[in-house]
């Protein structure tokens, strides 16, 4: 049976991931030491939390557009999902920085 988390649940385990490192198997650690799959976790998270999207575009290489499809098939996830998770994981060190200053 598939585990079922809360929304403050799944926005803690996202935020304690930051500097997580996602290996081939795709699991992470939690701060409490239950290893999940991250690609259960984005797709219980998209679905449970359902927060409204917005479009977003930007010109980007083919080749940095290659290469994320390259990582991210080899991660086991669609490359959009995984340049997402690497933006949050960008923006949440930066607000983290930001906070210190």
């Amino acid at each position: 049976m598939r585990e079922k988390f809360n929304k403050k649940q799944i926005e803690e385990m996202l935020n304690n991931s930051v500097d997580e490192i996602v290996e081939d198997s795709c699991d992470i650690l939690d701060e409490f030491g239950n290893i999940h799959n991250i690609n259960e976790v984005i797709k219980q998270a998209e679905t449970d939390v359902k927060k409204k999207y917005t479009k977003v575009n930007f010109r980007w290489s083919e080749i940095e557009i290659a290469r994320a499809k390259k990582i991210a098939k080899e991660l086991g996830m669609p490359y959009q999902t995984y340049i997402k998770s690497l933006l949050k994981q960008g923006m949440d060190k930066d607000e983290k920085r930001l906070k210190q200053m």
